[in-house]
């Protein structure tokens, strides 16, 4: 009897899982909202368990950001910042986030505190540049742009290079 069981439930599981391989392949591919979804929410209750978790903030924020939910993912990044102060990567993706929302003396700021944390850098003053120019300050985006493209040729990384370089004689034409 045992072994007659057995066998139906091993049965049953080969069936199950052919059917469940039949709805995967049936079934469309989920979007980038309902696979970060899930994320999110385990990510939310991580964080109830230990609100102090500066990881699953940073996580869930980098989470938010790719869904454009610019506000969420610039309190996560405000979060980590307050538990680690000097969390360049925090500041970096909340600059981001508040250049999304045209914020652009928040992202300088916060592109100036990297820039205070890790000054070689190169991409943070590429970035900073953008905001400088849309705050209006032309001279300081230029001056930036020069720092990166210096430092992208010292490191060696030629594409990043020729792209600042193009970016600075855009700039300067618009001065």
């Amino acid at each position: 009897m045992t072994k007659n069981l057995s066998s139906k439930l091993s049965i049953l599981a080969v069936m199950a899982i052919v059917s469940i391989q039949s709805i995967a392949i049936a079934a469309p591919e989920p979007t980038e909202t309902e696979t970060a979804q899930p994320t999110i929410a385990s990510l939310d209750a991580a964080l109830k368990q230990n609100p102090q978790d500066i990881d699953a903030h940073l996580q869930r924020g980098i989470l938010h950001a790719k869904l454009q939910q610019n506000i969420p993912a610039i309190l996560d990044y405000t979060e980590v910042i307050r538990l680690d102060p000097s969390h360049a990567l925090a500041y970096t993706n909340r600059a981001a986030a508040k250049l999304n929302m045209r914020d652009y003396r928040g992202a300088y700021l916060d592109y100036t505190q990297v820039i205070r944390l890790l000054p070689e850098k190169a991409i943070t003053y590429n970035n900073r540049a953008v905001a400088r120019h849309q705050l209006g300050d032309c001279k300081g985006a230029i001056a930036d742009l020069r720092i990166s493209a210096e430092l992208f040729r010292l490191q060696g990384d030629t594409s990043s290079y020729e792209r600042a370089l193009n970016n600075l004689k855009v700039f300067q034409r618009k001065r």
